[in-house]
């Protein structure tokens, strides 16, 4: 068993404002506190498209990005964590309760790879695409067809600043063409590639995760 535990990260609102989530194939357990206010754990969810959540100023964050494909008892682990402060000790909690495997991650990796579709990783891992379907599905929760339209998007979404062709582009990722592509951004980032390029250059947005 590999540790759940992909990350560790920090964020302090500096002033209100709106935060910009795209997908990232991950849940994060996440520790909120804002002065004056009880202190809280919650579970983030693994997202389908991007989410805009008001922040307030002075808000801290920490949050343990756990792997894609973790499995969690969510109840069990934000009551274990409850009256905790984020310390060393999280990590130990959240493996207690969460599990993360060696053929979920070979899956997963698969299909996030340069495997045109779905069969043509389940031939690369070598079974049938049925069986394929089943094994991440019972695993994750999501379907082996998310996970690699979800890894194809993230990977054109980091290197979309790169561009001057979106028609060249889109075909080097993977996409049918460049409309196929631009509607796969609006689904998952609710922008165009163009506006999410300079979105995620300006806000930093792109976080590691499954890719």
């Amino acid at each position: 068993m590999s540790s759940s535990v992909l990350e560790v990260w920090h964020s302090v609102a500096k002033q209100n404002d709106l935060a910009f989530i795209i997908p990232d194939g991950c849940c994060d357990l996440i520790f909120k506190s804002r002065p004056g206010q009880e202190p809280m754990w919650f579970m983030s969810d693994l997202a389908e498209t991007s989410q805009v959540v008001p922040v307030k100023k002075g808000d801290h964050f920490t949050g343990y990005r756990l792997r894609a494909g973790t499995n969690v008892h969510i109840d069990g682990l934000t009551n274990a964590v409850r009256g905790h402060l984020p310390d060393q000790n999280i990590p130990d909690i959240i493996n207690h309760y969460a599990s993360f495997d060696a053929n979920t991650d070979e899956a997963l990796q698969c299909l996030a790879s340069d495997a045109l579709t779905v069969s043509a990783a389940a031939l690369i891992l070598g079974v049938s695409a049925r069986t394929l379907q089943r094994y991440v599905g019972k695993r994750t929760g999501k379907s082996p067809v998310f996970w690699h339209r979800l890894a194809r998007v993230r990977k054109a979404g980091r290197d979309i600043e790169q561009t001057t062709s979106l028609a060249e582009f889109a075909l080097d990722y993977g996409f049918s063409d460049q409309a196929h592509m631009t509607r796969e951004f609006r689904q998952w980032f609710s922008l165009s590639p163009r506006s999410f390029g300079k979105v995620s250059k300006e806000q930093g947005i792109f976080q590691p995760g499954y890719e």
